[in-house]
């Protein structure tokens, strides 16, 4: 788990810093999303079952905003098209708070399984 949330941490870094030109930002952040889907896929499958109801709730919130990202810029794209200012925010800021987000998903799960979880679960 450690060596996930660190492989993580340094693509969501790499990218924070291609941001300094924007369309190399969002250009990275397709391989981003890609990894980041691929490493939530793995922790939901190999670590879920091991989670406290914490934990497994910031991942579920992870899946929802996933989820409801995808969806948004399916019926924009559908039924709206793309203006310049929603087209900034579906592709480029709300991927990026959710990238930003998984960090923190990744990093609270890290510590639990590190230090372990003292508190009763209920």
């Amino acid at each position: 788990m450690k060596t996930l949330h660190k492989i993580n941490t340094w693509a969501v870094v790499t990218n924070l810093f291609l941001c300094i030109i924007p369309f190399l930002g969002m250009l990275a952040l397709l391989p981003l999303g890609l990894l980041q889907l691929i490493l939530a896929f793995i922790i939901t499958g190999r670590y879920y079952r091991n989670l406290d109801r914490k934990r497994r709730s910031v991942l579920l919130k992870y899946w929802l905003f996933v989820t409801l990202e995808v969806t948004i810029m399916v019926v924009v794209c559908l039924f709206d098209g793309f203006s310049d200012l929603s087209a900034v925010f579906l592709l480029f800021l709300f991927p990026a708070c959710i990238a930003i987000y998984f960090v923190y998903t990744t990093y609270t799960i890290t510590k639990y399984f590190k230090y372990g979880n003292t508190a009763p679960q209920h």
